[in-house]
This record gives C-alpha cells, structure tokens and sequence, in this order.
C-alpha cells in the first residue's frame, strides 16, 4: 500500500490570498495527498472559513483537525488527536505539535505536525522544541509507524534536525533518502513571495518516517510560478506500507 503525505506552511492569509489560494486547490486536487500538514492556518477573511477547510475540500480529504494554526487533514478517519505545548521562546508566538493517530490497511500510524520558533539565531531554542516534541512522540502508544511533517525553520545539518535523525525513535529524513545531497529548497528567492531580505535559500519543510514505513518518492511542490500558494513551497513524499 502506497501513502502520499504532503505538508506546507501556508502563510496565513498575507496578500495576494485569491490568487494563492486559487493556486493550493488547483495544486492539491492534482496531487491528491491522502495526508496533509498545514501550518500558517488562518481564517479566510473572504468567507470566514478556515483554510483547511477550503484545502480538504480541494482534495477529497474527508478527515480534519486543527489547533491554532496547525492541521491535519486526512483521508483516513481520525481516531484520536491531541496537542502538545513546546517551550515558549520570548519574542515569539506559542508553539506547538498536533498528533494524530490513524489506521492506514490494518497499521496504526502516527502523524505528528510542528512549527517551530523562525529567528535564525534561535537555533538553540528550536533545539529545546524538538527535544519537548520528541519527548512526547516516544511517550505516545505503542503504533507501527510514525510520520513527522512541519515547518522546522532550520538547516539539516542544524541541532534540532539532527536531534530528529539521531533520536531512539530512528527517523528517516524522506527527501534525503530519495535525493541524498541535494538542495530541495522550500524558501527560495526564486518564490516571489519570499521576504526580500532573504540572503539564502534554504531546506527547512521536512517530512520524516519511522517504523513499517518506506519513502519511495519526495518532491518539492507548489514551486512553479503557476501553482505558488506561499512564501514556502511544499514537499510531497510517498511511502511504501507493506
């Protein structure tokens, strides 16, 4: 069984939101993910609707949660859901991970979905948040597998990334493993809508997998100048569940 999972920050409701959002249902209802993580989540000032919403619709997905501005939107039900508070860093705006578990053919998995604090310089703060939600990630039941998606903020070789890779719960950076040693940039300054003091492009969406699960595939999406739904491009993987 193959499951593709999509995550993408969606930068709220910042202008120009008609064209941007026309640009994530016609994305979403070509790529049809069966998981998807938003973070960004607002309320459309245009109709008083979540963006989730509009986004699940877009694509099928009949199952979805939120909290703050993170979702979860799902074509598999969602059997229960929580949130987890990360450590709040002055001068930003709380944090948090939303956990959602779901059965997938006959498997329990996870997915779990982050925002992490933004400042370059905080990367000793985006640490802490990692470890907090790692900690929570392990304390949660027993499952077959689990999928970390989100908005990290950071580099792959920075300290929370690596605390991800090198944890107890042996997690497998997808776009790595399908392109190892290549860029995979979700804020690039080809994106014109990304803040124009931006001095390089980095990696900083992730999806990441642990247990009875394979990534076969992971593209970066919402990267063409006919599709762009953000100031971030999304990343699209699809994993093998035997």
């Amino acid at each position: 069984m193959r499951l593709r999972v999509l995550t993408l920050n969606l930068w709220n409701v910042s202008e120009p939101l008609a064209p941007r959002m026309a640009a994530l249902a016609a994305g979403l209802a070509a790529l049809q993910p069966d998981i998807v993580c938003l973070q960004e989540v607002g309320g459309d000032p245009r109709t008083g609707r979540r963006q989730s919403r509009s986004a699940a619709d877009a694509c099928g997905l009949r199952h979805a949660i939120d909290h703050e501005q993170l979702s979860i939107l799902s074509r598999f039900r969602i059997e229960c859901w929580r949130h987890v508070a990360l450590p709040i860093v002055p001068r930003d705006e709380p944090r948090h991970g939303l956990l959602a578990d779901i059965q997938v053919g006959g498997r329990q998995v996870l997915i779990a979905n982050t925002h992490l604090c933004w400042r370059p310089e905080w990367r000793a703060e985006r640490k802490m948040q990692v470890d907090a939600l790692l900690g929570a990630l392990e304390r949660h039941e027993a499952r077959d597998a689990t999928i970390l998606c989100g908005d990290f903020n950071d580099d792959p070789d920075s300290p929370a990334l690596r605390a991800v890779v090198e944890s107890g719960l042996v997690f497998r950076d997808a776009f790595a493993v399908c392109y190892e040693g290549q860029s995979g940039y979700t804020w690039s300054r080809q994106n014109p809508y990304v803040d124009r003091s931006t001095l390089r492009d980095q990696r900083i969406d992730y999806i990441f997998c642990a247990g009875a699960l394979t990534p076969s595939a992971c593209a970066v999406v919402f990267n063409d100048a006919e599709c762009l739904a953000s100031d971030h491009y999304g990343l699209l993987a699809t994993f093998d569940l035997p």
